[in-house]
């Protein structure tokens, strides 16, 4: 009831994968609050960095208390959050007057490195100026950093402006990842998510949930579970799927389904699949709404086409709010 939804097509054929409430775990605290920032200058002791992150956001009646940066070339404001957080939404408030275009130009960067400032982190968005506007909301889909940078790097010179920033994520799970010469790099993750949101982590900051080709893979999974530095839960998560109203697997990698290992015992009736943490990495169905550790991997095979997969959950990357 009253449940959102994700769609993927896979060789022309169409599954709808229902997104059950209670799934996303995405935080909606302000970290913001909670972290401290810098600037490259300092315009006034008005606009000191910490007043972009005070909590004061009444920009109706224009009492906003804002950071500005002197007039520089290259200025930029950088956030520290309190530990490496995946970051999925960050919201940005200013004035607009004076026929500025205050965030115009703006990228917003997201890393844990502090070369160049911070400012050569991974990009997430570049903000442009909406002079109708006054707050702007960007999806960063889980970005990994401690430090969010925003830059305007421009051939002139200019201000650094910002009167509000919030942003909502969660602190990244603990991981242990699994490298050999010639076979693919995996990660086991600590967190403990449902299927779909297994899959969009997964899909966010490595490549895809787990397919497992051959009993190498197996035998590295093994390997790696037995190494794990965290409690487990008793199954995995991996890419195993199949439609509502089929009987056949697939990976939502797109790699080819050559190799299975199924357990013998009963089967739950859910297209969702797991492998055993306890049971030498058998395989079996799992209710796509249980909470488990799964393992991503970062290296796909050649000529593999991953699934697509649609939510209706997502929006634009940047929308004013």
């Amino acid at each position: 009831m009253g449940s959102s939804h994700l769609i993927c097509s896979f060789i022309g054929v169409v599954l709808l994968l229902w997104k059950l409430p209670g799934c996303s775990a995405a935080s909606r605290i302000n970290v913001a609050l909670s972290s401290e920032a810098i600037q490259s200058s300092l315009l006034s002791d008005q606009g000191k960095a910490e007043h972009a992150i005070d909590g004061n956001s009444d920009s109706e009646f224009g009492h906003l208390s804002c950071s500005s940066t002197a007039y520089q070339a290259n200025p930029w404001w950088r956030l520290e959050l309190p530990g490496v957080y995946r970051v999925s939404e960050i919201q940005v408030t200013n004035r607009n007057h004076d026929n500025r275009e205050w965030l115009d130009g703006i990228e917003i960067h997201i890393g844990n490195s502090l070369g160049n400032n911070g400012n050569d982190n991974p990009r997430c968005a570049i903000i442009n100026d909406d002079p109708g506007c006054l707050t702007q909301t960007v999806k960063c889909w889980g970005m990994e950093g401690r430090f969010i940078n925003f830059y305007k790097s421009s051939d002139q010179a200019g201000y650094l402006q910002l009167c509000e920033v919030k942003v909502y994520g969660e602190p990244a799970a603990p991981s242990m990842s699994l490298q050999e010469t010639g076979r693919r790099n995996i990660t086991l993750v600590g967190r403990r998510l449902c299927w779909s949101d297994a899959l969009l982590y997964c899909r966010d900051s490595h490549w895809d949930l787990l397919s497992l080709m051959g009993p190498e893979d197996q035998e590295m999974v093994d390997e790696l579970v037995a190494r794990a530095p965290f409690p487990l839960t008793s199954h995995l998560w991996v890419g195993l799927r199949r439609s509502f109203s089929g009987s056949s697997w697939f990976w939502m990698s797109g790699d080819p389904m050559d190799f299975t290992q199924w357990d013998d015992g009963s089967h739950h009736p859910s297209p969702c699949g797991g492998v055993s943490s306890v049971e030498g990495s058998t395989w079996s169905q799992r209710s796509c709404e249980e909470h488990l550790n799964f393992i991503c991997f970062t290296d796909p095979i050649e000529g593999s086409k991953k699934l697509r997969f649609y939510s209706s959950t997502r929006e634009n990357q940047i929308r004013c709010t």
